[in-house]
């Protein structure tokens, strides 16, 4: 492999490794043996799956990747893709968060602080819920 591929190649192949693997799905290694590309290049290609496969473009295809099992799919199953679904509002809310705390409330003038406090409670407020949504449930 060169050191340099297009995105639209990268993303197809692991398209192409991930099809093949259907409801199993294939771990990051699993699609880098499939593709023979880097860990670099792989996670390009999974980031650029929905920009680049000319299929996937403005539709509603789903590619998830499963916590629990650690592969990937583009299979839909409902309680894999609203799990993965948290994750990323949590990871967003999380980025949000730490940005606001860390650079935005120290430098902000006293007419906007108490707008941002009140974002600053909302971030709060969702990276808890998505964490408690993210809790295995308790045998009742």
């Amino acid at each position: 492999m060169t050191a340099h591929q297009r995105p639209e190649v990268l993303a197809q192949a692991v398209y192409d490794a991930l099809e093949r693997a259907g409801n199993r799905g294939l771990s990051l290694e699993e699609i880098m043996g499939e593709t023979g590309y880097t860990e670099s290049q792989t996670r390009r290609g999974i980031s650029l799956l929905r920009e680049s496969i000319p299929e996937l473009k403005g539709s509603d295809a789903v590619y998830t990747y499963d916590p629990a099992e650690n592969v990937y799919r583009t299979v839909y199953i409902p309680e894999v893709a609203e799990m993965y679904e948290i994750l990323r509002m949590r990871g967003e809310a999380t980025r949000s968060y730490r940005v606001l705390t860390g650079t935005i409330l120290p430098h902000s003038r006293k007419s906007k602080a108490k707008q941002l406090r009140t974002l600053k409670r909302l971030y709060e407020f969702v990276v808890d819920e998505t964490n408690e949504m993210l809790e295995p449930a308790e045998p009742g």
